[in-house]
């Protein structure tokens, strides 16, 4: 069977500690060429914190939006590829959080952006939290943590408030699998 598009030269345009763009010439099926550009960017974890009726959250601003927005614990170990992905959502709620999780519970895998980049991230439901103390990186500045109930977060995410993908995604999956309900933990 014939692939749909076929790659015919490859380039690197840009690239930094945190990710890659590429740029590729591309023949399809029908003879025509055509250019894709290519984010490459490692996997990454999203973490739904719940104590009780609550889930944590961290507030940060984010350059792009030129806003501060809300959102769940999420990121990645660029130079750490032998990390578990659980290994990193412990260490991303720890850092971001100041929280260590007794339990810690796989939800699933997302993508992130097909378009454009095959990046995806892993989501963790943690519960049995207690407080160890925030590690925050340089790059998290102004990082701030609120808890709210789990109703609450549904609304603002109802209320278009939420506007992190990610975020939206992984607490929807967690509701899907009964995982979590709006009121309370299952």
């Amino acid at each position: 069977m014939k692939k749909e598009i076929e790659t015919l030269e490859s380039r690197q345009i840009y690239r930094n500690r945190w990710m890659s763009l590429k740029e590729d010439r591309i023949l399809r099926a029908d003879g025509s060429e055509g250019l894709y550009s290519v984010i490459e960017k490692d996997d990454f974890v999203v973490v739904i914190p719940v104590e009780n009726d609550e889930v944590y959250l961290v507030e940060q601003y984010r350059y792009p939006l030129g806003q501060r927005t809300t959102e769940l614990p999420q990121g990645s170990w660029e130079c750490s590829h032998d990390a578990t992905p659980e290994d990193v959502a412990r260490g991303e709620l720890k850092e971001e959080t100041g929280l260590s999780a007794g339990k810690m519970l796989y939800v699933g895998y997302q993508k992130l952006a097909q378009g454009y980049s095959a990046q995806g991230y892993h989501i963790y439901l943690a519960t049995q939290l207690t407080f160890t103390g925030q590690q925050l990186e340089e790059e998290e500045y102004g990082l701030t943590v609120k808890k709210i109930k789990i109703s609450a977060f549904a609304q603002l995410i109802r209320d278009g408030e939420i506007t992190d993908a990610t975020s939206v995604t992984a607490f929807l999956l967690a509701i899907a699998k009964n995982m979590i309900s709006e009121s309370c933990p299952t």
